[in-house]
């Protein structure tokens, strides 16, 4: 009888497979949000205190090295504690559930984080278009202001491209019978612009030739005449996305390598949470239930 108890007991062991608590994942999540905040709090503080504006070039180089590395660091010390702190809440001594309270607080946090991004990236979509908007409404209020408002809508970062833009906008200011109405036409100076920076001289000319009113060899005459400024301005532009795909590249190795690390930074801290449960519950007094 006693020895078919045993295997009663034996089969219940191996059938019922433990359960993760979801009350401890998420305080372990939140244990983790904590410190990460505390973190991010002092890698500002650190970054503020490093800024030299008399070396801005040297500063911002530190500075984003600094940050990638804190945002690893930030990532795998707030994850470890907080896959600790939900084995610790869990309370059994089982390191393979310890374990798995660490990576399911990891793939929390990544959900709530990715959350917040899509949240943000599309709040910050949203106030770019109607800065944009109000930009582009501006226009009408002048030639000066135009040009401004069009050439910061079109690219707004390269130094070259506003200097085509400024060209361009001269040309048809200076063109015969042209006045103040060309000045005044920041949709034709674009399109001429966009249409160099594109390689379509013939384009461009076209578009210079009847918004000036001026004859299609004077407008090619005068779309050779850009060739240094458009020549310039693909150069800087192609600098320009070559930088950007450098480093979106290296950020996104950067973001890799931290949430794989901060993944077995999680699972290690369930791990050991649970293998030293005892030693934050040995104090213990608990009351013998009623029989």
């Amino acid at each position: 009888m006693a020895s078919i108890e045993v295997q009663q007991a034996s089969v219940m062991d191996v059938t019922t497979h433990p359960s993760l608590r979801w009350g401890a994942v998420i305080a372990g999540w939140m244990v983790a949000a904590g410190i990460a905040l505390v973190l991010y709090i002092a890698g500002l503080a650190f970054g503020f205190q490093a800024f030299d504006p008399n070396d801005a070039a040297a500063t911002a180089k530190g500075i984003g090295t600094g940050t990638a590395v804190w945002m690893a660091l930030t990532w795998i010390v707030s994850l470890f504690l907080g896959g600790m702190f939900a084995s610790w809440f869990d309370g059994r001594d089982d390191q393979t559930v310890g374990c798995m309270h660490g990576v399911t607080v990891w793939g929390l946090a990544i959900a709530m984080s990715g959350l917040l991004l899509a949240f943000g990236l599309s709040g910050a979509a949203a106030g770019g278009s109607a800065m944009l908007g109000g930009a582009m409404s501006g226009t009408d209020h002048g030639g000066g202001s135009a040009h401004r408002g069009d050439a910061h809508a079109m690219a707004a970062s390269s130094d070259a491209v506003v200097r085509l833009h400024g060209q361009v906008a001269q040309r048809m200011v200076g063109a015969a019978g042209a006045g103040a109405h060309a000045s005044a036409d920041p949709a034709a100076v674009s399109a001429i612009s966009t249409a160099l920076l594109a390689n379509h001289p013939d384009t461009a000319s076209a578009v210079l030739a009847g918004a000036t009113g001026m004859s299609q060899a004077d407008a090619d005459q005068a779309v050779r005449g850009l060739s240094p400024q458009v020549a310039a301005a693909q150069a800087e532009l192609k600098n320009a996305a070559d930088k950007t795909a450098h480093y979106t590249a290296m950020a996104m190795w950067t973001v890799f390598v931290s949430l794989l690390l901060a993944l077995l930074a999680a699972a290690l801290g369930g791990w050991l949470g649970a293998g030293h449960v005892h030693r934050v519950y040995h104090l213990r007094r608990y009351p013998r239930s009623a029989v």
